[in-house]
């Protein structure tokens, strides 16, 4: 699986069309995603790459519950005994007990989730600790968490403090290849999709690393803030 170097520390995973998150540190590595079920072998690879092993993984953060960003999340914390952290709304999902919302998608894509009959059910997994932005809940490092409502009822963003900041953004948001921010398919305009747009676009970040476009390495905060103030 292609691993890249975002900034010192920081690796995307990319499987096809969905990313995940390494980050190193000197406490031990913070997953941000786990991409679909059955790929934990694929990150225990990447994480061989670094000198790392699974065992060297302390936290499992999740950006919401659907299948292609939990799915290998119940595997890695066995194999690592991370604790997994989620948002309180979206812990129901991850841990099997209701199935993962549809996301906002408009009605003219519908027929494009034939695609996600290939990703496989996530395996229910157990959440030690529901991230909040009131900074309750510490976070592991320098992270911290920013609620993105919209695209499940409790997606969660993480912004971590090194190089000017990278905005771990999930699927709240995509960029085009020009750089640009925009909704993406899954998600239409609602109340909750744009009021995490505008909310993102409060932030300062260098880079914004997505899970399913590739990232806007250099001013990416002001790429949210021209989306958001296009906003009607």
């Amino acid at each position: 699986m292609k691993m890249e170097l975002l900034v010192d520390g920081v690796y995307q995973l990319g499987a096809g069309m969905v990313n995940s998150y390494i980050i190193d540190g000197d406490e031990g590595v913070t997953l941000v995603d786990t991409l679909v079920r059955g790929r934990e072998g694929a990150i225990a690879q990447n994480l061989k790459e670094i000198g790392r092993t699974l065992a060297d993984v302390r936290a499992i953060l999740l950006t919401h519950s659907h299948a292609d960003h939990s799915g290998s999340a119940a595997a890695i914390k066995a194999a690592s005994k991370a604790r997994l952290y989620a948002s309180e709304a979206d812990t129901p999902a991850i841990q099997g007990a209701v199935k993962p919302p549809a996301p906002p998608t408009h009605w003219y894509f519908r027929p494009m989730f034939w695609l996600a009959v290939f990703f496989p059910d996530a395996p229910p997994a157990e959440v030690d600790h529901f991230v909040s932005e009131d900074g309750k809940e510490l976070l592991p490092g320098d992270l911290r968490a920013i609620e993105t409502p919209g695209h499940t009822p409790g997606h969660t963003s993480y912004l971590l403090d090194r190089a000017g900041g990278v905005l771990l953004v999930g699927d709240a948001a995509v960029a085009t290849k020009d750089g640009r921010v925009k909704r993406g398919y899954s998600n239409r305009s609602t109340p909750e999709v744009d009021g995490s747009l505008r909310h993102l676009a409060e932030f300062k970040f260098e880079i914004a690393a997505f899970c399913h476009a590739k990232p806007i390495n250099t001013q990416a905060s002001g790429a949210f803030r021209r989306f958001a103030e296009s906003l009607t």
